[in-house]
């Protein structure tokens, strides 16, 4: 009965003990498995290339981006371009920016072979309005300044203001902006002794002409500006 008993006994205690180690093994393996799943490169790689696009399509959305400059017709140029001094022919500098208005202009006047194109207009470049206004802010005053320098320099030349919106709002409310804004560019230009013969009118032509694409806000800031066409040089 004692054998018996002992055996029973034993019996009893060799499917625990069996058990024990399985159960253990199983547990050892799922965290093998677990650490080897969260220290997966590819695993970390998959995550941080998640947030990586979702952080470079911000970045190249933001960047994309111009901001709605409600007083600009056209964006300035100043922290993007090149300053230069402009020459003119009666010796005066102008300090300017490389591909500004009195760049360009002055090289145009200076280019023997340049011939009149009344398809050919040059656009100021640094000349900001109050919002929704035709007035003039203190931030306009050099590059107004620097124009009525060249006109003062080319006695011949004669100029006309053409004034241009975007398309958005009523077309003939952004007409009639543009005309008052390229009238007070005129009206400025006078007040710098810029002799009235030299400015042969201001025009409004609101949303015609675009020299960008509308769809967009960095098209639509190019194309609110204000230029000058050459009628006589």
């Amino acid at each position: 009965m004692g054998n018996h008993h002992d055996e029973h006994h034993v019996s009893e205690k060799k499917p625990v003990a069996f058990t024990v180690p399985l159960i253990l093994s199983a547990v050892t393996v799922l965290v093998i498995v677990l650490l080897v799943s969260l220290c997966d490169p590819k695993h970390g790689h998959g995550h941080e290339a998640s947030e990586g696009s979702s952080h470079s399509n911000h970045s190249a959305g933001g960047h994309a981006e111009v901001k709605p400059d409600s007083i600009s017709v056209a964006a300035p140029v100043a922290a993007s371009k090149e300053s230069l001094l402009v020459k003119l022919t009666n010796g005066k500098e102008l300090e300017a920016y490389k591909g500004g208005i009195e760049d360009n202009l002055v090289s145009y006047l200076n280019d023997a072979n340049s011939q009149l194109d009344k398809a050919k207009w040059f656009d100021f470049d640094n000349l900001l309005f109050e919002t929704g206004s035709s007035k003039l802010t203190t931030e306009s005053n050099r590059q107004l300044q620097n124009v009525a320098e060249i006109l003062a320099a080319y006695p011949k030349l004669k100029l006309k203001l053409g004034g241009y919106t975007d398309n958005v709002g009523d077309s003939l409310a952004n007409v009639k902006l543009s005309q008052a804004r390229a009238e007070s560019v005129e009206a400025e230009l006078k007040k710098l002794k810029v002799k009235a013969a030299q400015l042969v009118g201001a025009e409004g032509y609101g949303p015609m002409h675009p020299v960008a694409d509308n769809a967009t806000e960095e098209g639509r800031a190019l194309n609110r500006r204000i230029s000058v066409n050459v009628r006589e040089k």
